[in-house]
């Protein structure tokens, strides 16, 4: 047999030899020492479930323990569980206490054996129900008997493990309530400086209204009960009585870091800053909250079996390098308080680097190795804290810089305004000087402009009376032209009866007399006619006197229709239109001031000839001219409507014609004041109204209601 032959049969028997034996026996004698049990147990990796602690005493040699090292425990694998095995011997009169000093792991019992048989047993674990004593989910220790002398094996099972650090140890009791002391003044030191944060940073909200301090509150509660879930206080004050719902601890987690995304995002203003690190920030947040969903669907589905999804721990890790990123990059473009934030989570995630090399058995289990989360996330907070005095610090240098500046301006602006109230003075009383000297030229100007207005209502009167003027002599030139043409005839006849009265012929006398006498008759009655005319016109044209008067609104309309109508044919011979009316029978009288209405009616009528007489210059072949008054009344108002069919009015301009010098006619053709007027005359003259209806290239239709006489 060759050298390398024997060798490695001699190295697999003193294996053999040792996996069978186990570790060398524990000697407990001193009772101020805790000894460490972990790393001087064996180990023995087993199926979940498949070896019971009466296979392992019954068939010892079927199952090999070997000395139990970190780097043998596969933690989160569901289908693995272990079993650790040590020899003790009490040689001392204290007793000793079983004290683990991890507590996540889910299942764990303990058995004490003597003689090849269990004399005492305890189950512990996270998903153990401890209803009597919760305290125990945060404190886990199993008092063993152990007789002095008398050697004992104590074996551990344990499934369901999530971190290779699954220290354990023997100590008395007055050592283990020292350590507990100690756990619980630092524990109490660190969620008491977590509370006064808290109240702090919420006081801050209430004052300033930032939400970054909000969101630094909630994120320091949820780091402290993440911490806390950690150590077994959460199961121990909010759900003993149903510790499986410990198995979802890690969406706080998932929870906490998205609070620190929102934080960071608001403190270092990275919307502003840098949208694209914002929508990063956004984008892990998402996927954090996938992992939450992921995490507890899992959970939910397969119970207790198999090993539930959870990305938060991948998540966290890329959520540090954002911040760490985003730190960098706000204090590079000169946000001075990220650099306390950046400070923060470096030492928080060294923290986590030294925690995680604990846990994996790189480093003992001392207080600073065990305790490094609790102190890394406290510094962190710090810092954090001491940025957003930072930042507040600034708001209010600024804002102090700002008060600073406005008072300064202020100054300036109170000395500005002192000197220019005093130029403004001496201007002012030159000003007043001129003004003073202007003031008789301005009173005449006054009085010029009153003057011009005056006049221009006065030419739009005129204007109406030119009208009415015209169709008057159309009227009255027919028995005028009688009057004449008798009148010549009858100085003919003068001559002849002259001549009559030299011959002495009498009878040619007499004849010549009686066609004078007929000519005369027929000259008074035209004359007569022409009279009555002119009397019938000048009772609607004479000057106003203001009175009201009942009238009969049928027989005013017709009368100024027809006006119109012979006033406009009077300037255009050629020009014809179909006039349509639609007298009310039974119209009652109004009462009004008929001339100022006959003016309004003059006015309306006229607009609606000239409108008609301009479509129909430039429209085809035809279209007829058409002018409709029409008369209706109520109970309480008569309405008349005057309607053509010419081009219309834009509805751009319908809003602008009772506007004083609002006029669509050619310039010189109208004053822009007869609506004007009109309106004026109806509105505020007789209380009524009047208003327009008109459709472009279709119609136009003024309408003018008057109230009736109260009865």
């Amino acid at each position: 047999m060759s050298f390398h032959a024997r060798t490695y049969l001699c190295s697999l028997f003193v294996y053999l030899l040792l996996s069978v034996a186990g570790a060398t026996p524990i000697v407990l004698r001193d009772p101020t020492q805790t000894y460490d049990l972990f790393r001087s147990s064996s180990l023995l990796e087993v199926r979940p479930g498949q070896v019971s602690i009466q296979d392992l005493l019954q068939t010892p040699g079927r199952y090999t323990f070997v000395p139990t090292r970190n780097a043998l425990i596969k933690p989160q694998e569901q289908q693995r569980a272990y079993w650790f095995r040590v020899d003790l011997t009490r040689q001392s009169a204290d007793a000793f206490i079983l004290h683990f000093d991890y507590c996540g792991t889910e299942r764990m019992t303990i058995y004490e054996v003597a003689d090849g048989r269990v004399v005492a047993s305890r189950q512990i674990g996270t998903l153990v129900r401890e209803s009597a004593n919760p305290f125990r989910y945060s404190n886990w220790f199993w008092p063993m008997q152990l007789p002095e002398g008398q050697p004992r094996t104590v074996y551990v099972y344990m499934e369901g493990i999530h971190t290779t650090a699954l220290y354990f140890g023997a100590e008395t009791a007055t050592t283990l309530l020292g350590t507990i002391h100690s756990d619980d003044l630092f524990n109490g030191i660190y969620y008491g400086f977590i509370l006064i944060v808290i109240l702090y940073s919420l006081f801050l909200y209430t004052r300033l209204g930032e939400r970054d301090t909000l969101f630094y509150a909630i994120w320091v509660l949820f780091i402290g009960l993440q911490l806390a879930l950690y150590r077994g206080f959460v199961t121990e004050f909010l759900w003993a009585s149903d510790p499986s719902l410990s198995r979802y601890g890690s969406v706080i987690g998932g929870l906490t870091g998205i609070l620190h995304i929102l934080f960071t995002v608001e403190f270092l203003r990275l919307r502003q800053l840098s949208p694209r690190f914002y929508r990063v920030g956004l984008f892990v947040a998402g996927l954090y909250l996938i992992g939450i969903v992921l995490l507890a669907s899992t959970i939910a589905t397969r119970g207790q079996l198999g090993s539930p999804t959870d990305l938060i721990p991948v998540l966290a890790l890329i959520e540090g390098l954002f911040s760490v990123g985003a730190g960098v990059f706000a204090l590079r473009h000169g946000f001075r308080p990220a650099l306390f934030y950046s400070i923060g989570n470096l030492i928080f995630f060294l923290s986590i680097f030294q925690f995680l090399s604990y846990a994996f058995g790189y480093l003992p289990p001392t207080f600073w190795a065990r305790n490094s989360l609790y102190i890394g996330s406290g510094i962190e907070i710090i810092l954090s804290a001491l940025a957003l005095t930072y930042k507040v610090n600034l708001l209010k240098e600024k804002e102090d810089e700002a008060i600073s500046e406005q008072l300064r301006l202020a100054d300036e602006n109170r000395r500005l305004v002192e000197r220019q109230n005093a130029e403004l003075e001496f201007r002012v009383q030159e000003r007043t000087t001129e003004i003073n000297a202007r003031e008789d030229d301005l009173q005449v100007a006054l009085a010029s402009l009153r003057q011009t207005q005056e006049q221009l209502v006065q030419q739009e009167k005129l204007a109406s009376l030119g009208e009415l003027t015209a169709s008057i002599a159309h009227e009255i030139q027919n028995p005028l032209n009688f009057v004449n043409n008798f009148a010549e005839v009858s100085v003919e006849l003068v001559d002849e009866l002259n001549d009559g009265l030299q011959t002495g012929d009498t009878d040619t006398v007499s004849t010549l007399s009686s066609d004078i006498r007929t000519n005369l008759a027929y000259i008074v009655q035209n004359g007569q006619r022409a009279s009555d005319i002119v009397r019938n016109m000048l009772q609607h044209a004479r000057a106003e006197t203001g009175q009201l008067e009942l009238t009969d609104l049928n027989t005013l309309a017709d009368e100024y229709l027809r006006l119109s109508y012979q006033g406009i044919r009077t300037k255009d011979r050629s020009f014809t239109a179909q006039l349509q009316t639609d007298y009310d029978p039974a119209l009652p009288p109004v009462l009004i001031v008929p001339q100022d209405i006959g003016r309004v009616l003059l006015n309306l009528l006229n607009n609606a000839f000239y409108a008609v007489q301009q479509k129909a210059r430039l429209a085809e072949n035809g279209f007829i001219p058409t002018i409709a008054v029409c008369t209706r009344h109520t109970a309480t108002y008569v309405r008349l409507t005057i309607r053509d069919n010419g081009p219309g009015i834009p509805p751009a301009v319908q809003d602008k014609i009772f506007q004083p010098f609002f006029t669509t006619k050619p310039t010189g053709q109208g004053t822009g004041l007869g609506l004007s007027i009109s309106y004026d005359i109806i509105t505020n003259g007789h209380g009524g109204q009047l208003s327009v209806d008109s459709q472009p290239d279709v119609y136009t239709e003024f309408s003018l209601q008057i109230p009736l006489p109260v009865s």
